[in-house]
């Protein structure tokens, strides 16, 4: 109007009448656009796309006209984003522009129970039901939904049903009775309501949310696998509604079934970066399913959203050690305990990882170990922390004394035991080490809850058992006698407890070869080839070992006809076992038959040419059945393999000499 108007008062010519048309051609144009505009978003908002939606009407509206229509749209494009406080003024602003928008009025009203403006609601209610003559069902549904928040469950019922009457075909109305029911705490109803109107429209696009809700009714039902059964559906529907995720894993968690958490709950905080409580359930899950580097990370999110997150700091802290991140987990148990200082296993993991050597705070670790011990009395882990590092101070008899407060915490725990152990063999008190530890482990292994128990227990004696053998290789020759009978005084009190282990008269067998002791070694390997007997074992290649080792024990009783009887079965089992052949060529040779030796020597050299002693025994088998020039040969190989092997440079140079004078004869 204002083009036309200021067109009259200038001149008709011909040029100027080009221009109106130009004029009213550029005025026209953006309510084209506009209109265009809004249709691309309404096909966007159809289509899911609702953040193309919102971006299309803000642009839409950016030039401050009215356009009620626009505003509408966008508030329904916000609410399915949940922004719901922003699609409350769209809604708002599209009723104040067109008192007629009974669907921006409606959405207003829900908009406005939302948030508790009860009155506002029953004005917007009223209006929509006087301007449609109470022909639009949806304000008879709002003042439903209005009753129930003002608990007037009787008036919703009777509302929903009057809505329901109106337009039957409106899955909605059949909603809202199954919001009156979950209102009642009638929870079956209510689910048969939601599924009723999801089955009138399968393919509404509340569908997801209608799954949702579900999901919710089954939750507050205590009906855990179907509530989740309900989110899954919904996030199936609209992976966007990150609160299905949330509760997704949040059943998950509950019924620790850990590594199910995963997933959803990192399809939440994909959603929302802004729940430390999701962060902390997802770094748990992946703690508990023993991927603790992977939890990391969350647990530090989690810290950072919410610092007072106390629970976070601990796993936090033992992860960063796991990643070997040792300065950054002081930082993180110290920061926990600026939060809770009276923690006990807080001051242990700082006190434990501030005594690693990468670290080295040892005065401030030991005090908080000391801490953690003053706090909380019933952990045997500080005792220990404390003892190993007396251990790394090489102060063995120090530790002692924390070693038998830890078992006295804590019997059933095996650790403690073997320490106490080690820390007797260390100070070279071998027979000492056997009996303390049976002062203090004999009356747990009596007192064993179980069998189980009891076994593990026991296995404190053949740890020690093996720890005193290989601490054997360490010390003086005069002093492995000392250490053998104490190895042997530990697995004979291992077998004593548990006398169907293998392993345990296996390594008594070793240890009783090694101390040449024939018939201790003899009694423990029969023992062992029994007890592989009575399993059922069918490989007989599983008993090669024990029989090996039982041959050479009848070769140090010079129990000849078993020992050759033993590796003969041994060859039966395995042909190429030169070992074998080897045993039995010795056997020959201490039984003065040469020429039956040199036929098993012979094999036992062709099997492993590159063994050093095979060579001399075969060359002290030719020597002594007169065979000179290949017993040369062989005392050649055995010292081209071992140079420095006096016995066969002797014995060479002497044959040689004879072999010489001989062929010089």
């Amino acid at each position: 109007m204002w083009i036309a108007g200021e067109n009259r008062r200038k001149d008709r010519g011909a040029s100027l009448v080009l221009g109106l048309l130009l004029l009213v051609g550029l005025a026209g144009a953006p309510a084209a656009v506009n209109a265009q505009s809004v249709d691309a978003a309404q096909a966007a908002y159809d289509g899911g796309n609702y953040d193309e939606a919102v971006t299309i009407l803000r642009d839409v509206l950016s030039n401050g006209k009215k356009n009620h229509e626009a505003h509408y749209l966008l508030g329904m494009a916000l609410k399915r984003q949940g922004r719901l406080d922003e699609a409350h003024s769209e809604f708002l602003i599209a009723v104040d522009q067109q008192k007629k928008n009974h669907d921006a009025r409606f959405e207003l009203s829900l908009q406005e129970i939302r948030k508790g403006q009860f009155e506002e609601a029953e004005k917007s209610i009223r209006e929509g039901l006087k301007r449609t003559k109470e022909k639009d069902a949806r304000f008879f549904y709002a003042d439903g939904q209005l009753a129930i928040a003002r608990e007037d469950l009787q008036s919703a019922m009777v509302l929903f049903t009057r809505a329901q009457s109106i337009d039957p075909q409106n899955s909605l109305y059949v909603r809202g009775l199954g919001d009156v029911y979950e209102a009642q705490n009638v929870w079956g109803l209510a689910i048969t309501n939601y599924r009723q109107a999801l089955a009138m429209e399968p393919d509404s696009p509340d569908a997801a949310m209608i799954y949702y809700r579900i999901g919710q009714l089954h939750f507050k039902a205590r009906q855990w696998n179907e509530s989740y059964d309900g989110f899954r559906k919904a996030t199936e529907l609209d992976p966007t509604l990150k609160d299905a995720w949330y509760q997704q894993g949040y059943i998950q968690f509950v019924a620790e079934r850990y590594p199910l958490v995963v997933e959803p709950i990192e399809q939440y905080v994909a959603l929302d970066q802004t729940n430390a409580e999701a962060y902390f359930m997802l770094a748990e899950s992946f703690n508990k399913t023993q991927r603790i580097k992977m939890a990391v990370p969350h647990y530090m999110k989690t810290v950072e959203l919410d610092p007072g997150k106390v629970k976070a700091y601990l796993p936090m802290g033992d992860g960063l050690v796991a990643e070997g991140r040792y300065m950054d987990a002081v930082n993180a148990y110290r920061e926990a305990l600026m939060q809770n200082e009276g923690n006990a296993a807080l001051h242990f993991s700082l006190g434990w990882v501030q005594t690693q050597p990468e670290v080295g705070q040892y005065d401030e670790g030991i005090d908080n170990l000391k801490k953690s011990i003053e706090l909380d009395g019933t952990s045997e882990k500080p005792y220990i922390q404390l003892a190993l590092v007396l251990f790394d101070q090489e102060k063995f008899a120090d530790a002692i004394p924390y070693l038998e407060e830890a078992i006295r915490v804590n019997p059933t725990d095996q650790n403690p035991y073997a320490y106490y152990g080690r820390s007797f063999i260390k100070q070279g008190q071998y027979a000492q080490a056997v009996s303390a530890v049976k002062a203090v482990l004999e009356p747990a292994l009596q007192a064993a809850a179980d069998e189980r128990e009891r076994i593990t227990l026991s296995n404190v004696y053949y740890n020690l058992g093996r720890e005193l053998y290989v601490e054997s290789r360490e010390v003086e020759r005069d002093q492995r006698q000392a250490i053998f009978a104490a190895s042997l005084d530990m697995y004979r009190a291992k077998v004593a407890h548990d006398s169907t282990n293998y392993s345990a008269y296996l390594n008594m067998g070793i240890t009783g070869l090694v101390a040449n002791d024939g018939t201790v070694a003899r009694d423990a390997l029969l023992q062992s080839l029994n007890l592989r007997a009575e399993e059922g074992e069918t490989d007989p290649t599983t008993i090669l070992q024990p029989l090996k080792y039982l041959g050479t024990a009848y070769l140090i009783l010079e129990d000849f006809a078993n020992a050759r009887t033993t590796f003969r079965r041994v060859l039966e089992i395995d042909p190429t076992d030169h070992e074998a052949y080897y045993r039995l060529g010795f056997d020959r040779v201490l039984n003065k038959d040469y020429a039956g030796a040199i036929g098993r020597l012979r094999k036992a050299v062709e099997l492993k040419p590159d063994e050093s002693s095979y060579h001399l025994l075969l060359a002290q088998a030719y020597t002594n059945s007169q065979q000179l020039a290949p017993a040369i040969r062989h005392y050649r190989e055995c010292l081209r393999l071992d140079p420095n092997n006096g016995t066969a440079r002797e014995q060479l140079n002497n044959v040689r000499e004879i072999y010489e004078q001989l062929q010089g004869g």
